[in-house]
């Protein structure tokens, strides 16, 4: 009993984990390089925690624009306070699906099954987990510098464009 609480507790987290929802903007993996957008953010200061669209990005700091319960929102963030960021600039694939299938397809097992089905959700809980990490930079792996590539407006802000009227992509 206790040994099947455990299976089914590791194959809910992995299912919620692969449910991870990125904003529609982000492109698939055959269309990365034609993105009219910037990339989705997930920026964490020393005092708060900022997700959205990144706008722009110079030497002193980034701009994210975030959206949050029909609240459009232009975020600077001075570049040192930034503890940690996460950049998403594709949609990661799905594989959650493969870990409730394969551990039925271990039936036909027999008693193998006890061995097999936690060896099978096991393996397929730690690719479905590593395809969540695939297409993302964090700020060990990227410099500010680099970043810039990922925004909306990778040379910065255009002198004519009104940073406050930049609308919101759903």
């Amino acid at each position: 009993m206790k040994t099947k609480s455990i299976i089914l507790s590791i194959l809910f987290t992995a299912l919620m984990s692969s449910c991870a929802s990125l904003p529609k903007y982000l492109p698939k993996t055959d269309n990365i390089d034609v993105n009219q957008y910037g990339s989705f953010i997930k920026v964490h200061t020393l005092d708060k925690s900022v997700k959205g669209e990144l706008i722009a990005v110079d030497s002193v700091r980034i701009i994210v624009l975030s959206h949050k319960k029909h609240i459009t929102k232009i975020n600077n963030i001075p570049i040192e306070r930034i503890k940690y960021f996460k950049l998403f600039y594709a949609r990661s694939k799905k594989y959650g699906w493969t870990i409730p299938l394969y551990a039925i397809s271990t039936v036909s097992h027999g008693y193998w099954l006890l061995f097999s089905a936690p060896l099978n959700i096991i393996a397929t809980t730690a690719v479905a987990s590593s395809g969540q990490n695939d297409f993302t930079y964090n700020k060990k792996t990227i410099t500010y510098k680099e970043l810039k590539m990922f925004a909306r407006f990778p040379q910065g802000i255009p002198p004519d464009v009104d940073v406050n009227k930049i609308d919101y992509v759903k």
